[in-house]
């Protein structure tokens, strides 16, 4: 493991440790079984959540527990169980890390509160299992695509902030920006984006997605695969720690590996919470992008590579 990948774990270690959220035992699970099922506010506007004591001493066994559980009337009548709300769960399946939940397309129907309440529930309550870092959402089989068309990737819990007690149903509009590749893709070029976002979405992970959707009009030419997912963002002392998949490193026509970089760095960088970025691809920080650049430590904006 290269020193990149252990500060990471140890940073997410961390992270966990100060949120309460230690596991132990066999296969992670927490001591004596105590989980919080995450559900509705009586007004739809936050989340809630009930304590829970499991049965099941495996992961696969505690998935379907859980899962029943939201979808088993909550003790306070106040409360709205996620999965009492006109869809039902398909199917699962648990791929390395990863939990894929297939929904019934009923799941569509939800008002956009209530679908963002609800997947926050699921992903908060199923990430708590030991060896369940994220939650990947399916309906019918395919891809889930939120209302604005974009593909909605594998969450984990940090993907929704702390909604409890918080209004989640508040869209602010914030002018981004961002950076893309001019036409020869040899430098960057700067524009500046206004888009409506749900307040729950941290704006570094704001930020990754709109630089994967890609250039509208006359913003220039794209620097990422539109494949990419961002598997997660954290950000800590101004350091921004981006996890990309495998599709990172893929070429973008005429664009150089440095312009692919800095189109993130520089990105990010223009929030005042980040002033160094690290890269990771699929948790791994020693890894060459595109065979020719080194991603092992901290990156900082860079101004020269622009237009």
């Amino acid at each position: 493991m290269g020193k990149r990948s252990l500060l990471f774990t140890i940073l997410i270690l961390t992270v966990c440790m100060l949120a309460g959220c230690s596991k132990k035992g066999k296969e992670n699970i927490p001591e004596e079984g105590s989980f919080r099922i995450y559900c509705l506010n009586r007004n739809e506007t936050a989340l809630a959540y009930e304590n829970y004591k499991s049965s099941s001493d495996d992961r696969e066994s505690l998935i379907q527990e859980l899962i029943t559980a939201m979808g088993s009337d909550m003790k306070d009548s106040d409360h709205k169980a996620p999965l009492k709300l006109g869809f039902s769960v398909l199917g699962c399946l648990l791929e390395g890390d990863r939990l894929q939940l297939d929904l019934s397309s009923s799941y569509l129907d939800l008002s956009p509160t209530r679908e963002i309440l609800v997947r926050a529930a699921l992903v908060r309550t199923l990430t708590q299992i030991g060896g369940v870092n994220a939650v990947s959402i399916t309906v019918d089989d395919l891809p889930f695509m939120d209302r604005g068309g974009n593909y909605v990737g594998p969450m984990t819990a940090d993907s929704f902030v702390d909604n409890e007690g918080v209004e989640i149903n508040a869209y602010d509009k914030a002018t981004l920006h961002l950076y893309f590749a001019n036409e020869s893709g040899d430098k960057l070029v700067e524009c500046s984006r206004t888009v409506m976002y749900n307040t729950n979405l941290p704006m570094e992970r704001l930020v990754l997605e709109q630089l994967i959707e890609g250039p509208e009009g006359n913003e220039g030419y794209a620097t990422l695969s539109p494949y990419t997912r961002v598997i997660s963002v954290t950000v800590t002392d101004g350091v921004c720690f981006v996890n990309l998949d495998s599709a990172f490193l893929e070429s973008q026509g005429n664009v150089t590996p440095q312009v692919s970089i800095y189109s993130i760095v520089n990105s990010l960088a223009e929030l005042s919470t980040v002033h160094k970025v690290q890269f990771l691809v699929n948790g791994e920080g020693d890894v060459k992008f595109r065979e020719v650049m080194d991603l092992e430590g901290d990156f900082s904006r860079n101004l020269d590579i622009v237009e």
